[in-house]
């Protein structure tokens, strides 16, 4: 029984979507984030001090060089550098967790949306992806449970803050290498050059690839 090429129809094909999907995948090391998380900060830190400077430069355009002075005086003073200090009604500690969080953004932004990476993690190849699937994982996720709800501990006591965020490292010296943040996030960090990510070619992809090829070998 003879039957008629149809060029739309995609291609048979032995491949199968499991083939893209790594049986393996080789975890970053505790080394290896910790060093991207000193990347970021140092990035960060040169923002911050670039954008001081800046405010810095108005006001002092604007007010003098004395009264800058004695302002900056008075927030020092004004600080209280204890640890066992509360901070949930600290208006500065709201205002800070907000200004930071833009400021992060606005670095990492981009490159965590399009590759799941910040600028350390993506200068020593590895990125943050879903931990059941390997794929990318959405910016608002990453965000909100990964990043924001971790300046939470922020709002208690100092003691406690930097209690939960040494403790939140030590998770990742375990075999999973899964922290704290990892797991409210569900995610996993891994050395990218190990998978196809984050545009691995899917079945889909190659068979209209390969429908493509055929109808254009027909026209022509």
């Amino acid at each position: 029984m003879s039957t008629t090429y149809n060029p739309y129809k995609a291609p048979k094909t032995e491949i199968t979507e499991a083939e893209f999907v790594p049986q393996e995948v080789e975890l970053a090391t505790i080394f290896e984030r910790v060093l991207a998380r000193v990347i970021d900060y140092l990035v960060f830190n040169l923002v911050v001090v670039v954008l001081v400077g800046i405010i810095l430069s108005i006001y002092v355009i604007g007010f003098g060089i004395e009264e800058v002075g004695r302002r900056v005086d008075e927030m020092l003073e004004a600080d209280d550098f204890s640890l066992i200090r509360l901070n949930l009604i600290d208006p500065s500690i709201w205002g800070a967790i907000i200004l930071t969080h833009a400021i992060f953004l606005a670095i990492h932004g981009f490159l965590i949306n399009r590759y799941g990476q910040t600028m350390g993690k993506r200068l020593l190849k590895i990125a943050i992806v879903d931990a059941d699937t390997y794929e990318k994982v959405p910016l608002p996720r990453l965000f909100v449970f990964r990043y924001l709800i971790w300046s939470i501990p922020a709002l208690s006591f100092d003691l406690i803050n930097w209690t939960i965020r040494v403790l939140d490292l030590c998770f990742g010296l375990r075999q999973n290498r899964r922290t704290l943040h990892d797991m409210t996030a569900n995610t996993i960090v891994i050395k990218v050059h190990r998978v196809a990510f984050p545009n691995a070619p899917t079945l889909d992809r190659l068979a209209r690839a390969a429908q493509n090829r055929g109808t254009r070998k027909l026209v022509s």
